[in-house]
């Protein structure tokens, strides 16, 4: 298992299991809020300034809705630059609440700003690899111990490193928490992967076999169709005919005319058939479609042919525009699907989620939008 594999977020390697986990991240949001609500009401007669304590409510507030809406299926991820945005606000509500009390703070343990500060990175565990969880906690650990060593009148006296321990403790175990099951969700994904293309390459002599015997098959039928008539009339007369050199002739020409079909044939034309879309509903100058990777059009394939499926789009309307990226991404295309809805659009949305949410593994600039009845989805590839 490469280096490379733990520098990436568990939802790039699982996003199935990202898609089906995204509530728990709204979920630790909300609780931390919740917990830093009632502490505040509870602690009430410790704050001096009550603008402070309100404002480090609405920053922890902030925090989990971007953190909330970056875990949505909709969206699925989180860039570095935005978890340190997400991490570095929940760390400014706590240095605020813990201002909003200075002086007057009893004691330690009655203080939220760890216990949110733990939460909200508890909550990157799908978004964020590993070790930058772990970053992050020890960052916010680091200012919620200082602050909490430095506060006067708290009421049990003792060393500032205690309260330091107190305070970071909690963010440092959540962070652990989450990085540890960042590190599993990640190796058994790696592990699965690794050992389904083991697999697949185990079975690719077999699934040839099974695929030539197939054409085999596929070619005596139609030869037996095209030659069959002809030698029937031959032997029932007894002899050639004049014409029977045209005819064979005509058949040869079809067998081969059919043989170099099938060779020709690429996933693009079987997708068409398949979803029986109109001859012209892609528009690929380069010819880079065919350069998708497998992976990519299983899941872009499956995503057409179940929303065709489930009458939420037109097959008549679906229109498949490939084109080069333009500027520095050399060696990268896009690819955008535009039809009108047929149905109601949380039908489509839903069911394409899923599989968005794998494409964006791949790509993470893959989306879907809507604009009046239209529903764009769209991704880029490499082809290079």
């Amino acid at each position: 298992m490469s280096e490379a594999t733990f520098d990436r977020p568990p939802n790039r390697l699982d996003p199935i299991g990202a898609t089906a986990a995204w509530a728990m991240t709204p979920l630790t949001s909300g609780a931390a809020v919740a917990y830093a609500v009632v502490q505040s009401i509870l602690h009430r007669d410790q704050v001096v300034s009550p603008v402070l304590a309100v404002v480090a409510l609405l920053l922890l507030v902030a925090a989990g809705v971007e953190l909330s809406v970056a875990a949505h299926p909709r969206v699925g991820r989180l860039d570095r630059g935005g978890a340190v945005l997400v991490v570095g606000t929940a760390v400014a509500a706590a240095v605020v609440s813990s201002l909003s009390m200075w002086g007057r703070n009893r004691m330690v343990q009655d203080d939220w700003g760890q216990i949110a500060i733990a939460l909200i990175v508890f909550g990157l565990v799908w978004l964020r690899p590993p070790w930058e969880i772990i970053l992050f906690g020890f960052a916010g650990g680091l200012v919620v111990g200082t602050l909490a060593g430095e506060q006067p009148g708290l009421r049990i006296s003792t060393t500032p490193y205690v309260y330091g321990v107190v305070a970071a403790t909690p963010v440092l175990v959540l962070a652990a928490a989450a990085a540890t099951s960042g590190f599993v969700v990640i190796r058994f994904s790696a592990d699965w992967t690794a050992s389904s293309e083991r697999g697949m390459r185990a079975l690719e002599p077999e699934f040839r076999l099974l695929e030539q015997d197939a054409l085999r098959r596929g070619q005596l039928e139609e030869l037996r169709r095209a030659t069959l008539p002809l030698l029937a009339s031959i032997a029932e007369r007894g002899m050639i005919a004049p014409d029977d050199v045209a005819r064979a002739a005509a058949v040869a020409a079809h067998l081969r005319g059919q043989a170099l079909a099938e060779l020709r044939t690429t996933w693009v034309d079987r997708l068409l058939a398949d979803a029986h879309l109109q001859p012209d509903a892609v528009h690929d100058p380069e010819r880079l479609l065919p350069l998708l990777r497998a992976p990519e059009r299983a899941a872009f394939g499956a995503c057409l042919l179940e929303l065709l499926r489930r009458g939420a789009i037109d097959a008549a309307d679906v229109r498949l525009v490939v084109l080069p990226e333009p500027g520095v991404d050399a060696g990268r295309a896009r690819l955008e699907l535009s039809t009108s809805i047929t149905a109601d659009w949380r039908l489509a949305c839903r069911t394409a989620r899923p599989f968005v949410s794998v494409l964006r593994s791949f790509s993470p600039d893959a989306a879907i939008t809507r604009k009046g009845s239209m529903m764009t989805m769209r991704f880029g590839f490499a082809t290079a």
